[in-house]
């Protein structure tokens, strides 16, 4: 009997392994002649210049968004969408069967303790100075320091779980955070931290019943004040959206900073991978979902341009304050975490594949997410050129929310310039923070 049962299995496992092996050539074959086509393209795109007296940088910019635009194109439909999708499901099997998953758990628990010791010093590195709020549960609250507060209302800055929350303070001069303190907003930031292993049990109602209810609750206390403005980033403005719509009486103002709700039509490739992915087969394989897949999915978008962009920017001379944020945000870009595989799966199921946020279907914590009871002032910050979360996922909110008082603001770059380009800082963070001043 039991040699029966190790034949069937090891008979799963080379199945199993066939199955593998055709998706991935599949896969690898299908990326190939979009990357094959692309460049077809861009030469086209090439030879058009020909006739033409133009500059050489002109020419490149226009070969590199002939190539850019083909590809993604491509990696966009349906087709491939399925087939990365098929890929994944069969590796997810690989790795269930071959309990290679125990492998990534020890990988990234030795990730989460390392980053113990190194986020002291890399939060401290360039960044405004905060005092950390040690709190229950599996994050931290930030207060940042201030002798200049104007306005009483405390403002508390909800970062995303995908990448790291000091994209919002990068450095001195590309810092949002900074922009409010100079304003003279008492302002506070949650650090969603490194989850372990064993966190992966963790839900989507832990971090919006929980997390930020209890960071709110330790604001109130520490102020005085009844009420905090939310400012939501990226997954952060979902966690702050919903939180609003169901503690309304909590929030004064609220700021959706490029935050994907509405995916009606949403023609990116990630937006379009993500319709395809069965979220909870990866966490039944993995547990939490490791930063690396995320990093590859970025890297899928346009490799050649993300090898190229370094040699691109170093052929000019820099000046140190523009190579010193080149590096800050290259490494920010790569300092992916795990995400917790059950608020992963839930966001992907409810918010990406069957839209029920911007519907008023989805439950949290068993309760209805009725946006329309988000009645405080609403702010919503979209980036025309972001192909990670495009406008059309962001601007529909302001239609959907209760408030009176909404306004959405579109600014011409994409979804890091929005925090981080010169552009962003003179232009449009004075808006956001007189916005929100005039509410205060």
């Amino acid at each position: 009997m039991q040699i029966t049962e190790q034949k069937k299995s090891n008979n799963n496992i080379m199945f199993t392994n066939s199955n593998f092996f055709l998706e991935w050539s599949n896969l690898c074959i299908q990326y190939n002649f979009a990357t094959y086509d692309a460049s077809l393209d861009a030469i086209k795109s090439l030879f058009s210049f020909q006739n033409e007296s133009t500059d050489t940088k002109r020419i490149n910019n226009m070969v590199r968004a002939s190539f850019d635009s083909s590809l993604r194109h491509s990696l966009e439909e349906e087709k491939f969408a399925s087939t990365l999708g098929n890929f994944l499901d069969v590796f997810s099997d690989e790795v269930r069967l071959s309990q290679h998953d125990l492998f990534h758990n020890i990988i990234d628990d030795a990730y989460a303790k390392m980053n113990e010791f190194i986020e002291p010093y890399r939060d401290s590195i360039n960044r405004t100075p905060a005092k950390l709020i040690p709190m229950k549960g599996k994050f931290d609250l930030l207060h940042y320091d201030s002798s200049n507060i104007k306005y009483k209302t405390p403002l508390l800055m909800v970062g995303s779980l995908i990448n790291r929350h000091y994209i919002l303070d990068l450095l001195p001069k590309t810092s949002i955070v900074k922009q409010f303190q100079k304003m003279g907003f008492d302002v506070y930031a949650t650090d969603w931290r490194t989850p372990m292993s064993y966190d992966k049990d963790m839900t989507l109602d832990s971090y919006v019943e929980q997390y930020i209810e209890r960071s709110v609750e330790k604001i109130q206390e520490v102020t005085g004040e009844k009420q905090v403005s939310l400012f939501g980033y990226c997954w952060g403005g979902i966690f702050s959206l919903i939180y609003s719509a169901l503690h309304p009486e909590n929030v004064k103002n609220l700021i959706l900073h490029a935050t994907p709700v509405d995916m009606t039509d949403t023609p990116t490739p990630v937006e379009s991978w993500t319709k395809k992915l069965n979220a909870n087969k990866l966490v039944d394989s993995f547990g939490n979902i490791p930063g690396s897949f995320l990093n590859i999915a970025f890297l899928m978008r346009n490799p050649i341009e993300a090898i190229l962009k370094y040699t691109r920017f170093f052929s000019e001379p820099r000046s140190w304050d523009e190579i010193n944020q080149f590096i800050a945000v290259e490494a920010w870009l790569y300092d992916s975490r795990p995400i917790i595989g059950h608020v992963f799966s839930k966001i992907i199921d409810d918010v990406y594949k069957k839209n029920l946020l911007i519907q008023n279907k989805m439950k949290v914590g068993g309760k209805l997410v009725d946006l329309k009871k988000t009645t405080m002032p609403f702010l919503n910050i979209v980036g025309q050129r972001d192909d990670l979360v495009p406008p059309q996922s962001c601007l529909p909110i302001t239609n959907e929310v209760g408030s009176n008082d909404k306004k959405s603001i579109e600014f011409p770059t994409g979804h890091v310039g929005l925090c981080v380009s010169s552009k962003a800082h003179i232009q449009l963070w004075p808006q956001v923070t007189k916005w929100l001043a005039e509410r205060s």
